[in-house]
């Protein structure tokens, strides 16, 4: 059976019965595992899940503009697995160790009409899952990276360059006495599009003196 178009009529069938309010109650309602069965995988090495799904941009969405809670939750366990799986391999061949968390920055106007930057709130989270099994897997750094300047919103850029292009130096390390060198960095974000906000993240780092960067995403 071809699982895509299985995907695919599943997709068309919740979109016809369900109307948002209630797409947000039943991904309530999935769990962890309940995700998986419903949201699709992504091909892409750096995420989780296919962002084309309708509950999956329903889910980022609440993630993102309501900073809903128990989907972070349920998310945030499933991005802490698939960080683990990767860590395994970085660890033995790229000596990819002194994790620090970082999470991609929201423009200063964002961050107060929200309230609140998502990409914190999924770190912060994840921090909490490692200290729930006991580990002591990475720290969290919240204002290291920080954006220096505001930009139209990536989603009205029509393709990668002008994103690139758009979030150009609107990147910076914030001034700190951490030998960036000794640490390796995990950017987390919710959604990878063309890659321009993680390639932009890694220059910032990279020039601060960085030297073992990767990034992470719950959907592409």
């Amino acid at each position: 059976m071809n699982i895509s178009w299985l995907y695919k009529t599943l997709e068309t069938l919740t979109d016809l019965l369900l109307p948002k309010e209630e797409k947000v109650k039943l991904l309530e309602t999935l769990g962890p595992a309940g995700l998986c069965e419903k949201i699709p995988p992504t091909e892409h090495p750096q995420a989780i899940f296919s962002y084309k799904n309708s509950l999956c941009r329903q889910a980022i969405w609440e993630i993102k503009f309501r900073g809903n809670k128990k989907l972070i939750r349920d998310f945030s366990l499933l991005l802490y697995e698939h960080i683990l799986e990767e860590l395994g391999d970085l660890a033995t061949f790229s000596n990819f160790k002194n994790i620090v968390l970082l999470p991609v920055p929201s423009s200063k106007s964002s961050a107060r009409e929200k309230g609140f930057n998502q990409c914190v709130l999924i770190c912060r989270e994840l921090i909490r899952i490692d200290q729930e099994r006991k580990q002591k897997t990475f720290t969290l750094v919240e204002n290291l990276l920080i954006k220096k300047i505001n930009t139209p919103h990536q989603s009205r850029a029509r393709n990668r360059e002008e994103r690139l292009n758009n979030l150009k130096n609107t990147f910076e390390i914030k001034d700190t006495d951490l030998n960036l060198a000794d640490f390796s960095f995990l950017l987390i974000d919710d959604v990878i599009t063309t890659g321009a906000t993680m390639t932009e993240s890694f220059r910032a780092l990279k020039e601060a003196g960085a030297k073992r960067v990767m990034g992470v995403a719950l959907a592409h």
